[in-house]
């Protein structure tokens, strides 16, 4: 079977693509007469890359992409599908070190340059294993994965405007600045700023506005208002395609593990996004667990490698990062759904209210209880134990017990 190897660097407008039919015996000097092309993001150059492809008429097109971003890599991903052959990713992390490694000086930081990327990229082909490339997500999860980003983005655009809106209001009609206006309901706006905008009517506002004591409101608040709105509408229409999505059947023991929780939407998209399915973080079905032996005490203690990658794949990770006397970590992983998991502690666990009924077993032999996640963080804290760090324990320990849930659904 002959195959043809497309190692495709992507950048912001084109790409750098190279043609390898056989990995080359010397790399650091095949590498000066490589078939490598540039093609820009435009009909022609991408009849020239099909018509490139079509004439090594290889029985097998394998293309590897390493992207700048995905949204770059989208288009030329699609096209290439649709031309039929296979696509795979690999991840921007592991690229360097290769590269390094394949090309020596040339392959190093300094010197590296798109052509290198993408020569370094079809080489992987042969000397990595399938492992090494990244998982291509379900459809539904990837679409789950974009309107959760969406999402997130706007609500940072929203926060500015409001902002300003607030500051203008200061001095045109300062009684209602700092008003802080509810959103009662899913498919309207807040009544201010719907008011502001011309979208709701307010009988309170106008009283208020003829009265006050600022300017009026000047039309540039107005227009600041009907986007505010605008935001508001998009954000609707995306959290309602986000819940059918979630609530596809394919998702179900997935959301019933979740809303016991008690995980918004948008935190069990970024969940999804990260770990569906749960059996790629499995061995055989089975959490992976090696015995090791401790280097320094020569105790032998428990790897728990599988939880380790589901912890790291939802951004409760710890890197260590030790230097001679200095013993450190750091949180690795998804930041996104960290920062969502700390604002469910925030808004489900620190308001008792709001806590979700679940219970974890904690301690040993006679001291054993059980308690909630909520009790867990508020004895922590009571007993002295910093808040963040009473808070990211806590949140950890939820975790844990989120991927032995899910591990129970797993079918072997």
């Amino acid at each position: 079977m002959k195959y043809l190897i497309v190692g495709i660097d992507v950048s912001r407008s084109s790409i750098a693509a190279c043609f390898l039919l056989e990995k080359p015996s010397n790399p650091r000097d095949y590498y000066f007469d490589a078939d490598i092309e540039v093609y820009q993001a435009n009909i022609e150059n991408l009849n020239r890359l099909k018509t490139k492809i079509e004439s090594f008429q290889a029985d097998r097109v394998v293309a590897i992409c390493e992207p700048t971003g995905m949204n770059y890599a989208r288009l030329w991903i699609n096209k290439l599908a649709d031309w039929g052959a296979e696509v795979r990713m690999i991840s921007n992390s592991k690229l360097p070190n290769y590269r390094a490694e394949l090309m020596g000086k040339e392959g190093k930081s300094g010197a590296k340059t798109d052509d290198i990327d993408a020569f370094a990229i079809a080489c992987w082909f042969w000397d990595k294993p399938e492992a090494s490339y990244l998982k291509i997500r379900d459809s539904l999860v990837s679409e789950i994965k974009r309107i959760c980003l969406r999402l997130e983005h706007l609500n940072r655009v929203q926060n500015p405007i409001t902002n300003r809106m607030r500051q203008e209001l200061a001095w045109q009609c300062p009684e209602v600045a700092l008003v802080k206006s509810a959103k009662l309901q899913d498919d309207l706006a807040p009544l201010l700023w719907g008011w502001l905008a011309g979208q709701r009517k307010s009988k309170k506002y106008d009283r208020i506005l003829e009265k006050t004591i600022g300017s009026g409101i000047e039309p540039q608040t107005r227009w600041a208002a009907k986007q505010y709105c605008e935001i508001e509408e998009e954000i609707f229409k995306l959290k309602k395609q986000l819940t059918q999505l979630i609530d596809h059947p394919q998702f179900e023991e997935y959301r019933q593990i979740f809303t016991k929780f008690g995980f918004g939407y948008q935190l069990q998209g970024y969940l999804l996004g990260a770990i569906y399915p749960i059996e790629d973080f499995l061995k055989d079905g089975q959490p992976e667990i090696k015995i090791r032996k401790n280097r320094h005490t020569g105790q032998e203690s428990k790897l728990k490698l599988s939880e380790r990658r589901f912890m790291r794949a939802v951004g409760m990770g710890v890197v260590r990062e030790d230097s001679g006397q200095k013993k450190k970590g750091k949180q690795s992983g998804s930041a996104l759904c960290r920062k969502s998991l700390w604002q469910w502690c925030f808004t489900r666990l620190e308001v008792a209210r709001n806590n979700p009924p679940l219970q974890s077993t904690y301690g040993q032999g006679e001291n054993v209880e059980k308690m909630s996640p909520a009790e867990n963080l508020r004895r922590r804290k009571k007993g002295g134990t910093p808040v963040k760090l009473a808070r990211q324990r806590v949140i950890a320990r939820c975790i844990r017990e989120l991927f032995k849930e899910l591990c129970s659904i797993v079918k072997i």
